[in-house]
């Protein structure tokens, strides 16, 4: 009998468990009981009672814990019989007191009038020990699933933290090739990176935010992009959202844009071709990007960069069992898809 609350509860459910057994441990015996002695019956069975709350709580608290959960069966019997002996001679030396008390008169209690009652008690001990079973195992559940969640919401802080450092080490590389050529657009690339980083800071560390500051960011990046490669870049966008305010993890978008111009490039048109289309609703958000590259180039893993490596391990964190995500590499061209389901989400 233990469940995760505080003591006062605890101990209200305790006694309520014994006030329970009282009651009903009476009404069963009421037909028994002559007239004028219900008042005796219910002291003597009170007097009695101490037998069986010393059997139930050494079982529950020192039996279990000690033998039956560190698999020690040998001890763990030998306390189940030693318990129902003391049970049994707690009983018979108990109602030999009671008589004594409430007839002055001693005589012996033979064993065959005790040991229906030891066995009911030892009823009362299972299900006492069933309940505190049941109450530490849901403790333990809990404390796993705690547990669990606190190693996700660790592991996904990690996984911003170190988002951070990868986008402005592309961003900033691409104001410094601005600055090389000494182009007039630099400022407005310095000013675009405020904005990015305006959101780093008092978003991206928030569990949720609205997708309209994520489709924000991602416009402000694909601003900043637009800038480093102007005329080269051609960019098609078809972003539907009918509800702003659905709420989603922050930087979910980002990564794919910057996987996109981190390993894509002009086709053979000599034209760096980027289509990107977003549709969200209450139930399905679904995401899809596409990038021409050079004819040949792969993807490859960089000691550095995370991209789409961090972005799987967020989702599968963030959004287990609710979403899909397909990637595709052309010899040509990259794409991918990223479908969730946001019918669970809780705003």
């Amino acid at each position: 009998m233990k469940f995760q609350t505080g003591p006062l509860k605890t101990l209200a459910f305790h006694i309520l468990f014994w006030m329970l057994y009282v009651v009903s441990e009476y009404y069963a015996n009421l037909v028994h009981i002559r007239v004028g002695e219900g008042w005796q019956f219910f002291q003597s069975m009170l007097i009695s009672l101490p037998v069986l709350l010393l059997s139930t709580y050494f079982i529950a608290l020192f039996a279990v814990p000690r033998f039956l959960k560190t698999e020690r069966w040998g001890w763990f019997v030998l306390c189940v019989v030693l318990t129902a002996l003391f049970a049994l001679y707690g009983r018979m030396k108990w109602m030999e007191l009671v008589n004594y008390i409430l007839y002055e008169e001693y005589y012996r209690i033979p064993v065959s009038k005790v040991l229906k009652n030891v066995i009911r008690d030892y009823a009362i001990i299972a299900l006492a020990v069933c309940i505190y079973i049941i109450g530490d195992y849901r403790n333990k559940q809990q404390a796993n699933l705690e547990l669990v969640k606190a190693k996700a919401e660790a592991e996904i802080k990690l996984l911003k933290g170190q988002l951070h450092p990868h986008f402005l080490f592309n961003s900033l590389n691409n104001i410094y090739s601005l600055a090389l050529t000494k182009s007039d657009l630099t400022a407005d690339s310095i000013l675009k990176l405020t904005e990015l980083l305006d959101y780093l800071v008092y978003r991206a560390n928030l569990d949720k935010v609205p997708i309209s500051k994520e489709v924000q960011l991602l416009n402000n990046y694909i601003g900043l992009e637009q800038l480093r490669y102007e005329d080269h870049l051609r960019i098609e966008t078809n972003i539907s959202v009918q509800n702003d305010n659905l709420q989603v993890a922050p930087l979910l978008l980002l990564p794919f844009a910057e996987n996109c111009f981190k390993h894509g490039g002009p086709g053979k048109d000599g034209l760096f071709r980027v289509n990107i289309e977003l549709q969200a609703d209450d139930r399905n958000l679904v995401f899809y990007i596409w990038n021409s590259k050079k004819n040949g180039l792969e993807i490859k893993k960089h000691s550095g960069g995370l991209g789409l490596q961090n972005i799987r391990q967020r989702l599968a964190l963030l959004y287990p069992g609710r979403h899909q995500l397909s990637i595709h590499n052309l010899p040509d061209a990259h794409s991918a898809r990223l479908e969730i389901n946001m019918r669970d989400e809780k705003n």
